[in-house]
């Protein structure tokens, strides 16, 4: 029996079970009492009238419901199809950019970030200039932004395989939901697939201290939002996270010390360099031994990266780096300690 079918027997009892109460029970028990007169029979006869039309107005309501819903699905898979169509090539010509860049938005606009995800391999993975990086990246975050874990996943997994490729400075080149926020609710391997794109593009970034500056950020916000849900779940998952990221936070804590950062504003709060040494100190090794492997080595990796962050990066849009992942967060640096170069 279907949730739909058991919700309909539901309704026919409670209202069958009213209806018989309305026209039949109570005018019984008031002509015992009272007498009989036509009357009651002009009252039971619209209490069933209304009960009648009452269900009839449900039924059609539902059915209309189910009809917009297998319209906008058909709508979709026309969308999906019309996508397919306008990326490919015609003639012999290329993929036309905006056109495919179009097409991919609109399918994670009509909850087809899997397809779409999907589609984007063929058209930039692995060096494949057919649409933007920054449209690639909105792609990638409308599918993390959705709640299809396949999805997901699939995005996770080409953000990572194209993470080297990517500058850890640039708003653009990495999505906007995991910019300085995360969500715990991530599959596992989601998660690390996440870890790993990080890390990868930001050391291969020229090192300054605008991608120090991003990376803290943006592992500081992975570790707040596995923190705000760590101690009232009984998942220790979240708390394994902890551990590795408060690792690696670690890691670049000494030379945010010596470049003299002293807080973070996000909003009304603040995000202090004791929040970030709290963080730090929950730094814990994994129970995997080949995670805990992988995390110390990339620990290792990011204090000799860290190490060469000595100057500020004053290219164009570097002032915009002063504001924090998820266009919220300042950053408060020491004056007396910001020169260029060390």
């Amino acid at each position: 029996m279907t949730k739909s079918q058991s919700s309909d027997r539901r309704w026919i009892g409670v209202w069958g079970a009213i209806l018989t109460l309305v026209a039949v029970v109570i005018p019984l028990g008031a002509g015992s009492l009272f007498g009989y007169s036509d009357k009651m029979l002009v009252y039971a006869g619209a209490v069933v009238t209304a009960l009648v039309a009452h269900t009839l107005t449900r039924q059609s309501n539902r059915r209309l419901a189910v009809e917009q819903k297998n319209s906008f699905d058909q709508l979709k898979l026309e969308a999906a199809m019309r996508a397919g169509q306008l990326v490919s090539c015609k003639d012999g010509l290329g993929v036309d950019r905006a056109a495919a860049a179009s097409s991919l938005l609109a399918l994670t606009r009509l909850d087809q970030p899997g397809l779409a995800v999907a589609m984007l391999v063929d058209l930039w993975d692995g060096g494949k200039d057919k649409v933007s990086t920054e449209t690639a990246i909105l792609v990638i975050d409308g599918a993390l932004r959705s709640d299809q874990r396949n999805a997901q996943l699939m995005a996770a997994e080409l953000l990572c395989r194209n993470a080297r490729s990517l500058d850890a400075c640039q708003s653009l080149h990495w999505p906007s939901a995991i910019d300085g926020g995360w969500d715990p609710r991530f599959g596992d391997k989601t998660k690390l697939l996440l870890f790993e794109a990080l890390l990868d593009m930001t050391l291969t970034t020229t090192p300054n201290e605008n991608a120090l500056r991003s990376v803290a950020v943006r592992l500081y916000g992975v570790w707040a939002a596995e923190a705000a849900v760590a101690d009232r779940s009984q998942d220790v998952s979240h708390a394994r996270v902890m551990g590795c990221v408060g690792t690696l936070i670690k890691a670049l804590l000494p030379q945010m010390e010596v470049l003299g950062y002293t807080d973070f504003n996000q909003g009304d709060s603040r995000v202090t360099l004791k929040d970030f040494a709290a963080a730090a100190a929950t730094a814990a090794d994994n129970p995997d031994e080949f995670l805990h492997r992988i995390v110390a080595q990339r620990a290792e990796e990011l204090i000799a990266w860290s190490l060469l962050c000595d100057c500020v990066d004053l290219s164009q849009g570097s002032i915009a780096s002063a504001v924090g992942q998820g266009g919220s967060l300042l950053l408060a640096v020491d004056r007396s300690k910001l020169q260029q170069p060390r």
